[in-house]
């Protein structure tokens, strides 16, 4: 459950590409169409296009991933948080009941670098999970990054730029990491690639690095919330997608 189409492909595509592939149903659901993010691409196009430009690409990112099914949603990006939280999380909490998953994944408190709507979304979804009755709640698990993860996006921005500032914020306690295999590495490098006009500078500039590419894109981690005391490894949260 995320905020933005790309969210999905930048940072849990690994994740969800293998369970999708073990046969694995997966859903997703996406709270805006990302109107914001304009950057100027593609050429030709103009900023009033972006929210529909930005839903196809979200669609066939999730052709790539093999999703299930695709839930998008029409909170404003960037003003999430001041959209009626109490609605956000009932509506969340109608998506759990109908597709009954056994996990699910989200941003966590941090919103990985601080961003508000990945935040709310990220606090919409805890509550939801928290209102089921408790042989009814799925494994929950919030998408963050660990230092291995920082070290290497802070190398790949460089390639392109000295401003930094904007790395996620590190985790400390990480209860799985998913090391890609080629072939999701390769998956999800094409899922980044359908959201054309997402693509930053250092995005374009570390495809000609491949040991870059799999430090940063090869490496995700995540952590289990609420904490139970468990740490998993990367089969055991395979079986709780099943």
């Amino acid at each position: 459950m995320f905020a933005h189409p790309d969210d999905e492909s930048m940072g849990a595509a690994g994740l969800l590409c293998r369970h999708s592939r073990a046969g694995i149903p997966v859903h997703l659901v996406c709270a805006t169409r990302g109107g914001l993010g304009w950057m100027g691409k593609p050429p030709g196009a103009r900023p009033d296009d972006l929210t529909t430009i930005r839903s196809a690409e979200l669609a066939d990112a999730a052709t790539v991933l093999g999703l299930a099914g695709v839930t998008l949603w029409d909170y404003p990006d960037g003003g999430v948080p001041d959209c009626d939280q109490e609605e956000i999380t009932a509506r969340l909490s109608d998506e759990i009941t109908r597709v009954r998953p056994d996990a699910v994944v989200g941003w966590g408190p941090s919103g990985g670098y601080g961003h508000p709507d990945h935040i709310s979304v990220g606090r919409c979804t805890d509550a939801a999970v928290a209102a089921l009755a408790p042989r009814e709640r799925p494994v929950q698990y919030h998408m963050v990054m660990d230092q291995f993860g920082v070290d290497a996006y802070r190398e790949i921005i460089g390639l392109v730029s000295d401003d930094v500032d904007s790395l996620p914020l590190i985790a400390s306690d990480i209860d799985l990491i998913v090391e890609l295999d080629d072939a999701e590495l390769d998956t999800k490098k094409r899922a980044i690639a359908c959201h054309a006009s997402q693509q930053e500078e250092w995005r374009v500039a570390v495809l000609d690095h491949p040991e870059l590419v799999r430090r940063g894109y090869g490496h995700e981690p995540y952590v289990r919330f609420p904490d139970r005391g468990a740490t998993l490894g990367s089969n055991r949260l395979l079986r709780e997608f099943a």
